[in-house]
């Protein structure tokens, strides 16, 4: 586990340095609104995400027998880096009073307590044109076949019928104690999992995974972000605020049902523990290479923040 905290830190170091090299910045009448997007974007969180396609993209340079150039390692990172400026857009928009009302994120003062709501607003959107800006630019992505099936494979995954509408239904069904559990997965699929699930999906675009790959990878990923998911509503309950570096006990405060509310904290530890074993069993039929994502789905479930 040492070796994957290791190579996760890396990552972060390496996305951080594309975010800080390539998100706008100056003096100018923008000066604020640039100062808000890098608060929320660089040198914060774990970015499993950003590693999740990173390491989908050498596994399967490793099953098919070729190395990573330079120029598609390259590709990489733009993208890895794309889906984390769009993760914390939406970590902006769901601190704000009008979702969560979260006073802090990642330990420090959230957007919006450290700006104010409009800017704080205005710096999520931005962070999300930004990564589209990114995706279609030919000096990043090289090939334009991919470009486009990237640009809308993300924008679906996003969207209304993605990340946006499960965090539509989460907020419409705040107070809702009777949600059934699947009803609940629903949301979370949706919510955390659709863009999980878009990091292996991009990568295996970008490396030519065939039919196969790609559906035992985003099916793997898909696993990883209900894990994720649940491993969460645990924090919320029993972690350690200074640990995790957000208040504990929100969704309690803000009458959210998920996986603890519904099924305890025993059967939602159970249920979490079962799905990162799905998603290890997703990537078994790899017969080499899968060392770090196997170490993911462990430390999905066993985290302390």
């Amino acid at each position: 586990m040492t070796d994957f905290l290791n190579r996760l830190k890396e990552n972060s170091q390496e996305i951080d340095k594309f975010l800080d090299t390539h998100l706008p910045f100056g003096n100018g009448l923008s000066k604020k609104l640039f100062e808000s997007m890098r608060y929320s974007s660089i040198s914060g969180g774990k970015k499993i995400r950003a590693f999740l396609v990173l390491e989908t993209g050498k596994l399967l340079s490793v099953i098919n027998g070729k190395n990573i150039s330079k120029s598609k390692y390259n590709e990489l990172i733009a993208i890895a880096s794309v889906i984390e400026a769009v993760h914390s857009y939406s970590l902006i928009h769901d601190d704000l009073p009008s979702m969560d009302n979260s006073p802090t994120r990642r330990g420090k003062p959230s957007n919006h307590i450290k700006f104010d709501n409009h800017t704080a607003i205005l710096a999520g959107d931005a962070l999300l044109s930004w990564a589209f800006q990114i995706v279609g630019d030919f000096n990043f992505i090289k090939d334009s076949k991919k470009r486009s099936e990237i640009c809308f494979t993300l924008a679906k995954a996003i969207g209304s019928n993605g990340m946006v509408g499960g965090q539509q239904a989460d907020m419409d069904f705040n107070g809702q104690f009777s949600l059934r559990i699947d009803e609940i997965e629903w949301i979370q699929n949706h919510k955390t999992g659709a863009l999980i699930s878009c990091c292996s999906h991009l990568a295996s675009i970008l490396l030519d995974a065939n039919e196969d790959q790609k559906n035992a990878l985003v099916s793997y990923a898909k696993d990883i972000g209900l894990a994720f998911q649940i491993a969460d509503d645990l924090l919320d309950v029993e972690g350690n605020e200074e640990i995790i570096g957000k208040p504990i006990m929100q969704d309690s405060k803000n009458e959210t049902p998920n996986f603890v509310t519904v099924l305890g904290k025993d059967k939602a530890l159970k249920k979490a523990l079962e799905v990162s074993n799905k998603a290890i069993n997703s990537i078994q039929k790899f017969k080499y290479g899968t060392e770090n994502l196997v170490s993911l789905a462990k430390y999905t479930v066993s985290r302390n923040y």
